[in-house]
């Protein structure tokens, strides 16, 4: 049932874009967070700033500077309001609620997490500040500590990578919600149902769509396609399904080989490592993975899929 794809191998793709280039484009969304501190600093604001597809923003964005961009505001707002705490005489629960506390109690308890001691202690304390390290070395402050931004240090290749031609597939598809874990239940009523309307190809293939990014998306929110590549051109969807498309053009194709628990691991890599080095830009598109291997008839440490990450035209 499951198949890898027929794809050709560019030897030499045409650079489009530079490693410095997203550099330069994550700390435009750096320096933009510290002078919009009191706006919302939604990711489709922030994507907007640095001109990437938000499908892809969240993995780009933590895999250079370390952090989750959530993550990123909540601490430099906590970074101000030590200087605001230590400096100026507003009360505690005024500058909670200038960092985006409701109230003083969780802002006191997310103070404490991360300098270490309650507000109203660091406020004794004498100068100079000092702020936990971080792996980016961005701290709140002038200008210029955004300019010294360097990246974290990339690892080492995870998994092979090709870049290549990619046909079109129609498939007939089924909704998913919730842990992408679990969506091989989605998968089995897809082949149940499709198989008892007579539209499985013998040789088909069996491909997942993922709208979202696990490591920022509440599970419960997470959404995707179970999709089959399926006959009968014009054929009628059964009762919740739809005929979905996923459209032609040139992909980078990161092999996966293993359990589909690590896959997390090998998307932070592709994103945060492989793609800025790369030369090329992820098109606003979701990704999608082929499975190569039948989970039913393999061990999980031998299974193969096919992360597709369809690109910009170089």
């Amino acid at each position: 049932m499951r198949r890898a794809v027929c794809v050709r191998k560019e030897r030499n793709p045409v650079r489009s874009v530079t490693y410095s280039d997203y550099i330069d484009r994550i700390r435009r969304v750096l320096r933009f967070i510290q002078e919009h501190l009191d706006d919302s600093l939604t990711p489709e604001r922030c994507a907007r700033v640095a001109h990437f597809s938000l499908y892809h923003f969240h993995r780009v964005f933590s895999g250079l500077v370390g952090e989750s961009l959530s993550a990123h505001v909540r601490r430099i707002r906590l970074e101000r309001a030590a200087g605001e705490l230590r400096r100026t005489d507003e009360t505690v629960l005024s500058i909670a609620l200038r960092a985006g506390y409701q109230a003083q109690e969780a802002f006191t308890r997310a103070f404490g997490v991360h300098f270490g001691v309650p507000p109203t202690t660091f406020r004794r304390l004498p100068e100079p500040i000092e702020f936990p390290r971080t792996l980016s070395g961005v701290h709140f402050g002038s200008d210029d500590v955004v300019s010294r931004f360097v990246p974290r240090e990339k690892e080492s290749s995870m998994i092979d990578v090709m870049i290549t031609k990619h046909p079109a597939h129609r498939l007939l598809a089924l909704p998913h919600s919730g842990n992408y874990l679990t969506i091989d239940k989605t998968f089995e009523r897809l082949v149940a149902e499709a198989g008892a309307a007579s539209l499985i190809e013998p040789d088909g293939m069996s491909i997942g769509i993922y709208y979202d990014d696990p490591d920022v998306t509440p599970q419960d929110s997470l959404r995707a396609h179970a999709g089959i590549t399926a006959k009968k051109e014009g054929a009628q969807a059964p009762p919740g399904m739809e005929w979905l498309e996923v459209p032609a053009g040139e992909y980078a194709i990161g092999v996966h080989r293993g359990p589909y628990e690590k896959l997390l691991d090998s998307y932070r890599w592709l994103f945060g490592a492989w793609l800025p080095a790369s030369g090329r830009e992820a098109a606003h598109q979701p990704c999608h993975e082929i499975y190569v291997t039948d989970p039913a008839d393999t061990a999980p440490a031998d299974l193969i899929t096919h992360i597709c990450i369809r690109l910009e035209p170089a």
